[in-house]
């Protein structure tokens, strides 16, 4: 059993959106119910669910994404705001790690994938991350920006640690409750009859937003974690980052949670790399009216 000290929640959550998004398909186990004949039976069920995160820019929307290194990767421009979308495609709550350039995105510090604090998601639903969580009710905005001003680098100069190894990448690792999710499908079981036999599907994804509600009770925070969320892109000619912007209301509470299933390793995680668009507009007629000569030896 893992228990997450703290996690956070958005108090705004989104409608399911229809644009295309970075997505991981993720093999998740359930316990089915089964009324049969008026009988109650149980079946261990195996589903593909389609886990998303979307880079979104604030006047353009939605970043367009290229699979460059089989990874998801989105160009960054210098100075351009964004922030990101997490989707929730199962009918429980989820809690998850989110960071940028190997920092999670709650406390600013080097994350492990389970150990980092959490944002919680409703079921069937999303939230959007404006940028570093600051305060129970501010962020401060990601931007993107060359690296040696990001916030990574600046991490690292106080921590005295080379931090901005990882920028240029952002990460999402999903966890959540098996004994949630079998309860939800004790609570909706599915009916088959002798002389027809039910092939209807187990889970449907809901087109409505579920509101973002909780009660749940504040937790004392973890202890700070140093092992790195290791997902470093190859190296380019010029490398971006992610700075800390100007401050934006983002209120959130914090709730406790269990949670023993989910994305335990980096290649189960949701991964998108950035960086700037190496443009280079060489002329091929440049103003010479002749080839200069070269002196005599």
């Amino acid at each position: 059993m893992r228990f997450s000290k703290i996690l956070v929640l958005g108090l705004f959550a989104l409608a399911v959106s229809t644009v295309q998004a970075a997505e991981q398909n993720f093999n998740v186990k359930y316990r089915l119910a089964v009324m049969q004949d008026d009988q109650l039976r149980h079946q261990i069920q195996h589903q593909s669910y389609g886990f998303q995160m979307e880079i979104v820019n604030d006047t353009e929307g939605t970043k367009p994404e290229i699979f460059k290194n089989g990874h998801p990767f989105v160009t960054a421009s210098k100075g351009e705001r964004y922030s990101v979308r997490l989707y929730n495609p199962l009918p429980v709550r989820v809690a998850v790690n989110l960071t940028v350039d190997g920092l999670n995105s709650i406390t600013g510090k080097p994350s492990g994938i389970t150990d980092g604090q959490k944002w919680m998601i409703d079921p069937y639903s999303s939230i959007t991350i404006p940028g570093w969580q600051v305060s129970e009710g501010e962020a401060r905005r990601f931007f993107f920006t060359e690296k040696p001003k990001s916030y990574a680098q600046w991490q690292g100069d106080v921590m005295e640690k080379d931090l901005s190894a990882n920028c240029g990448v952002i990460g999402a690792a999903y966890f959540w409750n098996q004994a949630e999710l079998d309860q939800y499908y004790d609570n909706h079981p599915i009916y088959r009859y002798s002389q027809s036999f039910s092939t209807l599907s187990p889970s449907r994804a809901k087109k409505e937003c579920v509101p973002m509600i909780s009660n749940g009770s504040a937790c004392a925070p973890s202890a700070a974690v140093d092992s790195n969320f290791n997902l470093s892109a190859p190296q380019p000619q010029e490398k971006a980052g992610t700075g800390m912007g100007e401050q934006e209301s983002n209120p959130t509470i914090q709730v406790a949670f269990n949670y023993d299933t989910g994305m335990y390793s980096v290649d189960q995680a949701l991964v998108v790399y950035y960086d700037f668009a190496n443009i280079s507009s060489p002329n091929p007629f440049p103003a010479e009216e002749f080839a200069p000569e070269m002196p005599s030896r």
